[in-house]
């Protein structure tokens, strides 16, 4: 007899909960992302076709899903954020170069991506035009056999000296935006300043300075894309942001629990309080709902179906949701949850800074408000 849909996710859920697990020394070690530890433990998650979920089998992938991606980045952020924010990152530039390269362009470009010996990410954002795609700077230019890009990119993912990177570029060229794929070590390519969050610990994240940055002219993705043509990127990127908030909101509400069964206050422990069992359920209907919704929304995007309103709003909910359950798990471990021993004060300081990744929470209402049909964009 064949499983149901939601017993291959539960397969696969505790396929990736193992495999993210698989030489930790305890769930989100402070400094567990480093250098070395990255490769290790991508190489693990490559290993198992997860770094290719979204990558064609003609192109060395596995062919899955958005349902499957959200699962896969969902569990690994339950496990530690910070490599979830990279494997989305990465499955994104993925999911980018399948939307618009040509078939030798994802022959040539999707293998060494699918496979974990070059790690992708997303330069969009600009230290003047923001997420504001329609006042992007950075050019491309043909000359000859090669293109020129100048320009400088923010935040972006899956950079560092010690990776073997590629960048999924949004410039702006002679008839509108173009995506340009950019290797890490195209010359003109560097490095100004890395990111040092409030969370995220260690996160590979840097501004890019792009000065004539030379690539080959066959890395020309797509040209004369206008904003519209950028929202099944921006609508996946948010969707796996989504995926990392269930997560985090999972991990919160297992980490408060476990402390709930076993601090005792007073005799009883602290699970005993009927107080905080309405905490935790508060929390728990949370996850479902975050869950359910984002399962909702990649069915969406693996039927084609425009909806990057309706995943605008989930990434809106459940960010906002995350603090709020980071925050109240926090307080159910009163000063403790507050040290650096505690998961939870990681897990608190990293729920603030995903209400930024891919678009903060104001323009998410911006962006929603201009779909009812208020024009205030």
């Amino acid at each position: 007899m064949g499983h149901g849909k939601d017993e291959v996710h539960d397969m696969l859920r505790g396929e990736v909960r193992s495999c993210v697990s698989r030489g930790m020394r305890s769930p989100r070690t402070r400094d567990a992302i480093t250098p070395g530890g990255v490769r290790e433990r991508l190489g693990v998650m490559a290993g198992a076709g997860y770094l290719g979920i979204l990558v064609p089998a003609t192109a060395g992938g596995e062919g899955g899903g958005w349902q499957e991606a959200a699962i896969i980045v969902e569990e690994t952020a339950g496990a530690e954020p910070v490599l979830a924010l990279m494997l989305s990152a990465h499955l994104a530039c993925c999911y980018g170069i399948t939307l618009w390269a040509a078939g030798e362009q994802q022959g040539r470009l999707l293998p060494p991506l699918a496979g974990g010996t070059t790690l992708g990410g997303v330069a969009l954002t600009e230290p003047e035009a923001g997420t504001d795609y329609d006042a992007v700077r950075t050019r491309v230019e043909r000359g000859g056999e090669d293109l020129a890009i100048n320009g400088n990119k923010c935040f972006v993912t899956n950079t560092g000296p010690e990776l073997e990177s590629g960048i999924l570029t949004i410039a702006r060229g002679e008839a509108g935006l173009a995506a340009v794929y950019v290797p890490g070590d195209a010359p003109g390519f560097h490095l100004v300043h890395h990111y040092r969050f409030a969370g995220w610990d260690n996160l590979p994240n840097h501004a890019v300075l792009l000065q004539d940055c030379t690539v080959p002219v066959r890395n020309m993705l797509r040209e004369g894309m206008g904003r519209d043509d950028l929202q099944p990127l921006l609508a996946g990127g948010r969707l796996l942001a989504v995926a990392v908030a269930a997560g985090m909101s999972a991990a919160c509400l297992h980490e408060a629990s476990s402390y709930a069964k076993e601090r005792k206050q007073g005799g009883r422990s602290l699970v005993e309080h009927q107080a905080l069992h309405f905490r935790l359920a508060d929390m728990a209907t949370c996850v479902t709902s975050m869950r359910t919704c984002l399962l909702q929304a990649a069915a969406c995007m693996d039927e084609g179906r425009p909806c990057l309103r309706e995943i605008d709003m989930l990434k809106l909910f459940s960010t906002s949701r995350l603090e709020e359950i980071a925050s109240a798990a926090l307080e159910m471990a009163g000063a403790y949850g507050y040290t650096t021993d505690s998961a939870l004060s990681s897990l608190y300081r990293d729920a603030k800074g995903l209400q930024f990744y891919w678009g903060s929470r104001d323009l998410m209402r911006m962006e929603i408000a201009a779909g009812l049909g208020l024009d205030i964009l």
